[in-house]
């Protein structure tokens, strides 16, 4: 059933692109984005899931120091999923690539799930790959890069406006 929805979503997906989306024999539809990088999607069928992921640095800095912010920043955007559209972000050191993902859970997802997160998820891809871009090569992160679209889980004791937290 799960593998059934997990097509449907691809197809949903593939009809907004105006493509026709497969999985190939391992469950995954690669889409090369601009030329410039590649969205995976692949379904793994024993814990009824549909990854999505992309890389963000291909080659890592070569400076430790480069690196290390490089490393400092995105722990600080995956914190909880807050600026990786709910995702997180892996690093093969061996390899030297840096990869975002997210996953969607099959069992009872709608058909259109895919079609409505693919965008949040590419828009945070291209907003990553930059900040990762500029950080590797040195430069400085922009305001807007620092931007959370994280909002807080619980109003704040004292807060405008606000009558403190909730008790259970």
């Amino acid at each position: 059933m799960s593998l059934e929805n997990a097509k449907e979503n691809l197809k949903e997906f593939g009809k907004e692109l105006n493509l026709e989306l497969a999985f190939d024999e391992n469950n995954t539809c690669i889409l090369g984005i601009d030329d410039d990088y590649s969205l995976h999607i692949t379904y793994e069928p024993n814990s009824q899931r549909l990854y999505l992921y992309s890389p963000l640095l291909d080659g890592l800095p070569k400076d430790d120091k480069t690196k290390l912010k490089l490393y400092e920043r995105l722990l600080e955007g995956s914190m909880l999923g807050g600026q990786m559209a709910g995702g997180g972000v892996g690093v093969a050191t061996k390899e030297e690539l840096i990869l975002v993902h997210s996953t969607i859970t099959m069992e009872h997802a709608v058909s259109s799930a895919l079609r409505a997160y693919a965008p949040i998820f590419l828009e945070m891809v291209e907003r990553w790959r930059k900040i990762c871009k500029d950080l590797s090569e040195g430069r400085a992160e922009s305001p807007s890069d620092k931007k959370t679209d994280a909002q807080p889980m619980m109003p704040r004791p004292g807060a405008h406006g606000s009558q403190g937290f909730i008790k259970i």
